[in-house]
């Protein structure tokens, strides 16, 4: 056998992905590390991404710098049955009771009082709570069984004395474990219980009571323990929901995006004389005044942070969680789908057009009726906006030199299965691996793969709906006479499925086929704790119906063991979208770049700094635009002369729907 040569290694400055903390790749973006630190905590250490998306939304936070050690709570939480008796308890309490004190909290047993801790103990924390489950052992392996108690003034159900032995020596070697990280915390010790109602009206007794005998909590349930926080500002405050989008009119208003919370004092809505009231946003940080109408009262707890959920096994009669059975009733922090904005605002650019093809049967195309207004990319002189130029003086449709102008357009991709559904895969395939359908916005089917069920849950498809939304902004362009030939797309599944319905949409030519390339794809440190998903090859994609040019070589070959900076990010997006226009220019015909969020703006950059001859500029940096980009967006650019544009199709929007749960029809 040949003897192996000495391996000689490299001085690269590039590591691998498991020598750098969520911590470090942060501070290597650029952002300092108290924020850093405020973000992770704010996030419960889930995700670079997260974090990231974090310190984006709370850059106007003016508390961002402050340091305010966050609040944490420690419970033991039902989950299964138990958990579904006492949600329908919750909402029937609230229509025979109106609100009170219990709804602000999910159902649970209390096993350390709220306590503080530094923004750079949160991961300590969270880890704390798996050691002490393996310190204690496991739970008896008796029936659970609580009790219920009724007064005037409180409801509850109270936990055997054998079991709650168990979760006291819990509450006290949790307490053990951090004391060094905080020294106001406090074991519950005594009489266990969960709240059922509380600092409820006496007119209400008799309802609640009957409510309280209706309930069966010896059903056999499962139980996780929690670790969650809270911003410590807002301790004493209401938590409001976003019901309808606002856009500020004064500088002392806030802008309510839906989705959002809203912390408000409860004398607000006492003092207020007109319905408004001065709150804080959830997602940005932001202050100000906001019409009350717009919110809804919801849970304290909708605002907190999960930082961890240790599942206490079989042994309390706990059974396999359920697909419904997931961490949506808590907020998860939104990254990648935000509400957008359905103000009238959003359509005026449409406006002449609609009229004019519905009404008026126009049959021009959108930029003869609204105008190819812009930006020169060259000048910066804003085109047709009403601000610097007229209509008059934008550029036309052919350049000075007679050729057709050619569009460069970037596209994020539709909606993904795996932010829609939460962790989907566990309750997608069966035990041989095999995909199931478990809901009508899913995928009817899913191909064979390298990596099976595991590869998807890291490198998602897109849902039904996705492919929908894909096809709407294909069809769009197509009725508006405008062509694609060169088609670019992310490695990501997500990113080439929808490049694939956009073309059917757009009922392109067969020959136009989809260029799969892993340059286009994502900052890869927001991988970084979960590890970059291996991608599908392209006789994969082929054998499952996608229409890709399997003989394509891509521009980069992306390697998903080293790390990289947002620069070198930013290089190799610029660099697949610069060579593609230039190796196509002879030919002609418009591109199309299928990405993600940042595609768009790295789209608009990458040419901003061909048409300026500009290589050496300032270090890249992500944009705020990334979380006001929904699915399907689609940004423009025109070459000859270099002009941001709008886009060549209407743009969409969708609302969101929960779950239909049929089983309400059962209390009819």
């Amino acid at each position: 056998m040949t003897n192996l040569p000495p391996r000689k290694f490299s001085t690269s400055s590039k590591t691998s992905k498991q020598d750098s903390t969520p911590l470090q790749i942060l501070l290597q973006m650029g952002f300092p590390k108290n924020r850093v630190l405020k973000a992770l905590a704010a996030t419960g250490n889930r995700s670079v991404q997260l974090a990231s998306d974090w310190l984006l939304t709370h850059v106007n936070d003016a508390f961002i710098d402050v340091e305010q050690p966050r609040e944490y709570i420690f419970y033991a939480s039902p989950t299964g049955p138990l958990l579904t008796q006492l949600k329908e308890f919750w909402e029937k309490s609230k229509v025979v009771s109106t609100w009170n004190r219990a709804h602000n909290f999910p159902p649970h047993i209390t096993l350390v009082s709220f306590f503080k801790a530094p923004d750079e103990a949160s991961l300590q924390l969270a880890k704390a709570v798996k050691q002490v489950v393996e310190m204690v052992g496991d739970p008896p392996m008796s029936q659970l069984k609580l009790e219920p108690y009724v007064s005037h003034n409180f409801m509850g159900l109270f936990l055997s004395e054998e079991h709650a032995e168990y979760l006291k020596k819990i509450a006290v070697q949790f307490v053990k474990e951090v004391s060094s990280i905080s020294t106001n915390l406090e074991a519950h010790v005594k009489s266990l219980h969960i709240t059922l109602a509380y600092h409820f009206e006496a007119s209400a007794y008799d309802s609640l009571k009957k409510l309280v005998e209706e309930l069966r909590p010896e059903t056999l349930s499962s139980w996780e323990l929690r670790l969650y926080s809270r911003d410590s500002r807002f301790a004493n405050h209401l938590v409001h929901k976003v019901t309808q989008s606002y856009v500020p009119v004064a500088n002392d208003e806030l802008e309510l995006v839906i989705g959002d919370y809203i912390y408000i004092e409860e004398k607000q809505f006492d003092s207020s004389p007109d319905g408004w009231v001065h709150g804080t946003s959830w997602l940005t940080g932001v202050s100000g005044y906001l019409p009350a109408v717009y919110t809804q009262r919801t849970a304290e707890s909708d605002a907190w942070t999960l930082h961890r959920a240790i599942t206490l096994g079989n042994n309390l009669g706990a059974e396999s969680k359920s697909e419904s059975e997931t961490d949506a009733d808590m907020a998860s922090y939104p990254h990648e789908d935000l509400a957008q904005e359905k103000s009238e605002d959003t359509y005026k650019d449409w406006e002449k057009y609609w009229k004019a093809v519905t009404f008026d049967k126009a049959e021009a195309g959108i930029l003869n009726v609204i105008g190819d207004r812009g930006l020169d990319l060259k000048s910066e002189k804003a085109c047709g906006n009403g601000d610097t130029a007229s209509m008059g003086d934008c550029k036309e449709a052919k350049a000075k030199d007679g050729k057709e102008r050619r569009w460069i357009l970037g596209m994020r991709h539709g909606e993904r299965v795996d932010l829609t559904y939460g962790a989907w895969v566990p309750y997608c395939f069966d035990d041989n691996g095999t995909y199931v359908r478990k809901d009508l916005n899913m995928p009817i089917k899913l191909s064979e793969r390298k990596g099976g069920k595991d590869s998807y849950a890291l490198d998602t498809p897109l849902t039904r709906v996705g492919h929908l939304q894909a096809q709407l902004v294909g069809e769009g362009m197509r009725l508006n006479g405008v062509t694609v030939k060169h088609v670019y797309a992310s490695a990501a599944l997500r990113s080439i499925e929808t490049a694939h319905s956009f073309l059917q949409g757009l009922q392109a030519d067969p020959s136009v086929k989809i260029r799969v390339e892993p340059g286009l794809f994502e900052y890869k440190m927001w991988y970084q704790t979960k590890g970059m998903p291996t991608f599908m090859t392209t006789q994969e994609l082929h054998d499952a119906g996608l229409n890709v040019d399997v003989n394509y070589k891509p521009y980069i070959d992306l390697d998903p063991n080293t790390s990289e900076t947002l620069d070198e990010f930013f290089k190799r997006n610029e660099l697949v979208m610069q060579s593609a226009w230039n190796e196509s220019h002879a030919e002609g015909g418009n591109i199309i770049f299928v990405g993600h969020a940042a595609t768009l703006d790295l789209m608009v950059l990458a040419f901003k700094r061909l048409a300026q001859g500009k290589t050496d500029e300032p270090n890249y940096q992500i944009s705020q635009n990334l979380l006001r980009v929904p699915y399907c967006a689609v940004g423009a650019v025109r070459d000859n002369p270099w002009e941001v544009v709008s886009p060549p199709c209407p743009p969409s929007i969708n609302s969101s729907s929960a779950r239909y749960n049929w089983k309400m029809l059962l209390d009819i």
